[in-house]
């Protein structure tokens, strides 16, 4: 049927762009903001480099002429270029910062989107690490919105002032050019270490935090064990190293900063100095030196924001690498259609849409079109609607091979009636076929939103449990409903954290029930339960599930639920080796040796 070493099969793996594949993504999304803004941001900025300069020619022209009538129009000019700066600042800077936060949604919810979408490619990276990737690297990414609308004006503003000051003097163009050559060679060298640091904090704190995560969804886990001391000095150690990478970065980022102001510093007390003698000279009037000592000042303020951009970009190219990479685990890329904020809306109402066609006349209408599923074919193996099959694996690495097949991770040749699983089908499948995996993931939430995470609308109602009360029976666990102080409204938490491992497997069985998929998967639903709870739970999952247009394949060694199975395929070193009735061939000594284990 299926090769075990199948399961190690793993899709091609799809050419990775350049790093800062995402940044040209965020430019691209925002081209006609930027269009807008980098002009209007550059003119802002020009207004601020021409009130020194406009000051110089109004005390050269009007104070020391005596120009009365001059001066005052100056001064109403100066004004005017003030309110015209001021307003096409906070005009720039509410564009950049939309555009900045709009980014940071998309990303957040892109990458959230990527790592639920069932045609992804399953990710081998802990929870804690793609949580930070998708939050944190995620909205550092999108500062880029941020920074274009300062940097470009202000750097454009910056060679303006120098061209300024060459047109007054060469030597004074020299020094200031002079300067940022130095500062633009500076931030060349440090640059590629500040980014190789940045990336080590990164991953720092995403260890960090998954070590976390992992800790939390372990804790009794670990009170049992009585080893708390132990997982505390594990994340102390992991959050120690996170705080060192944090604390090297910073000693890096201070040197940069260090450097460039030492350099812009120089220069411009070199170009202050100049200006003056060349004053006393006679070569410059007293209007154009207040006017170059007022360009030499803002050009400072611009050079030592710029000189913080070496930072920004170690920060924002390392996260956006770190996006982009995991999109490519994923299969997917930052400007996939599937996954634009449009796209995911839509999916969703369509989906609310097909799962309530008929929720009204008790979901009649959603199970006749589920009917038309044509049960589950796998290589070698068929379950037809109305079936339910047992697969007994002597390996469990076959076991896990034939769920990945299920669920479309390896190219097996599986359908769900005519419909391939393949990744591209994967999505319209949902509705048709429901995989309960081995292991056992509950939402922080109520007993009843536990159960009704699948069910179909118009089923799930609280005025009627009815639907609840028979998943728990198919489930063996109407038991909770005395042990859970609240009933249905009891707080389950995340993971199931408050329930012992029986329960919680039980619960995503019962919520496995309820979702009344006509293709239904189970991976050794009943492990964590006594033999006695087995027998009910397979004589009430059988009986539930046992209807014309529905198929269940359950992929277990357990023999109760074997025993109830219309049919069991034995499954020996990837071949099919028997099928039969389970009675039948425990007269075959290799698989009474794997079901009585």
């Amino acid at each position: 049927m299926l090769d075990s070493r199948s399961a190690a099969v793993a899709a091609p793996p799809l050419p990775r762009a350049s790093a800062p594949g995402v940044l040209r993504s965020i430019v691209r999304a925002h081209r006609r903001t930027l269009a807008l803004v980098l002009p209007a941001a550059t003119v802002s900025e020009v207004v601020e480099l021409l009130m020194p300069i406009v000051l110089g020619l109004i005390i050269d022209r009007g104070v020391l002429a005596g120009d009365l009538r001059l001066t005052v129009l100056g001064a109403a000019g100066l004004i005017l270029l003030r309110v015209i700066g001021v307003l096409l600042w906070v005009w720039t800077f509410l564009l950049s910062q939309k555009a900045c936060m709009y980014e940071r949604h998309r990303l957040r919810v892109g990458l959230t989107g990527a790592v639920l979408d069932p045609r992804s490619r399953p990710v081998q990276r802990p929870a804690g690490e793609v949580l930070s990737i998708a939050t944190s690297d995620a909205d550092k990414a999108s500062d880029l919105m941020d920074m274009l609308p300062w940097v470009v004006p202000s750097t454009l503003a910056v060679l303006g002032a120098a061209g300024y000051l060459a047109a007054m003097d060469l030597w004074l163009g020299l020094a200031m050019l002079l300067g940022i050559a130095v500062m633009v060679v500076v931030i060349r060298v440090i640059t590629p270490t500040l980014s190789a640091r940045y990336d080590d904090q990164q991953s720092q704190a995403a260890e960090a935090a998954a070590t976390a995560t992992d800790l939390v969804h372990g804790l009794r886990v670990l009170q049992g064990l009585g080893v708390q001391s132990r997982a505390r000095a594990t994340y102390r150690r992991r959050s120690r190293s996170a705080l060192q990478a944090a604390l090297v970065n910073a000693r890096y980022s201070g040197i940069s900063s260090g450097l460039t102001t030492l350099v812009t510093g120089t220069m411009l007390a070199a170009v202050v100095v100049l200006a003056a003698l060349r004053t006393l000279d006679g070569a410059l009037s007293i209007g154009v030196l207040i006017a170059v000592v007022g360009v030499a000042r803002y050009v400072m303020g611009m050079l030592q924001g710029l000189s913080g951009v070496p930072v920004w970009w170690a920060s924002m190219s390392t996260s956006a690498r770190r996006v982009r990479d995991l999109y490519t685990d994923l299969g997917r890329t930052v400007d996939d259609p599937e996954l634009s904020l449009d796209v995911l809306t839509t999916q969703r109402d369509q989906r609310g849409d097909a799962r309530t066609d008929g929720a009204g006349a008790a979901g009649g209408a959603v199970h006749g079109r589920r009917g038309a599923a044509g049960g589950l074919h796998l290589p070698q193996l068929t379950v037809a609607d109305g079936e339910i099959v047992a697969l007994a694996c002597a390996d469990a690495r076959d076991a896990a091979a034939v769920v990945d097949a299920v669920v479309g991770r390896l190219g097996a040749g599986a359908r769900v009636g005519d419909t391939p699983i393949t990744p591209a089908d994967r999505l319209r499948l949902r509705a048709d076929l429901l995989v309960e995996p081995h292991i056992v993931d509950l939402f922080d939430g109520t007993l009843r939103e536990q159960l009704a995470t699948r069910a179909p609308e118009g089923t799930a109602t609280e005025e009627d449990d009815a639907w609840a009360d028979r998943a728990l029976h198919a489930a063996g666990a109407e038991d909770l409903l005395r042990i859970l102080p609240e009933g249905y409204e009891s707080r389950i938490l995340d993971r199931g954290a408050n329930l012992s491992g029986g329960q919680r497997q039980r619960i995503a069985l019962a919520r496995a029930v309820a979702a009344d998929a006509p293709v239904l998967v189970l991976h050794d639903p009943t492990t964590a339960v006594d033999a006695v709870t087995e027998q009910n739970i397979a004589e009430a999952l059988i009986a539930a599930r046992r209807r014309t247009d529905r198929a269940t394949l359950l992929v277990t060694r357990a023999p109760a639920l074997l025993q109830e199975a219309d049919r069991v395929v034995f499954l020996q070193e990837g071949e099919t080796v028997v099928e039969g009735l389970h009675s039948e061939l425990m007269g075959r000594e290799e698989y009474r040796e794997v079901v009585r284990r």
